[in-house]
């Protein structure tokens, strides 16, 4: 999940995902993110809150209509990789906040399918011996 250049590979909305800031990616390190979801394209500028290899990677962001927080968490279990995927949204505009509820079911499905490419992706090109 560290190795930004494999999110385009199990996100697939993303167009672009990469790090803008310089040297390694460390906690405070921005990124910028661009996807696509229902149509529209949506710049984002994320910053990372959590970062712990092979196992944590959370960022936080935010566009004209809403801020966000993801949360991604992998732990190895008997039979395989166990994903946790969060993905709190804030809206900030009226108009999101009305239809929030509405967008809620197309926005959790979209998160499982991506926790399920998340999976598949990690427990295809794990290290050997490890889950992940």
């Amino acid at each position: 999940m560290s190795d930004l250049s494999t999110h385009t590979a199990w996100r697939p909305a993303l167009e672009e995902f990469r790090q803008l800031s310089e040297g390694p990616l460390v906690v405070g390190s921005r990124i910028r993110e661009v996807l696509r979801w229902r149509g529209r394209r949506i710049e984002i500028e994320d910053v990372v809150t959590a970062l712990d290899p092979p196992r944590r990677f959370s960022i936080r962001g935010g566009w004209s209509a809403a801020d966000f927080e993801l949360d991604l968490t992998l732990e190895p279990v008997e039979d395989g990789t166990r994903v946790r995927f969060e993905w709190p949204l804030y809206p900030k505009s009226h108009l999101l906040r009305i239809a929030a509820p509405l967008l809620g079911g197309a926005m959790r499905r979209a998160t499982q399918e991506e926790a399920r490419l998340l999976k598949t992706y990690v427990e295809g090109h794990g290290e050997a011996g490890t889950p992940y």
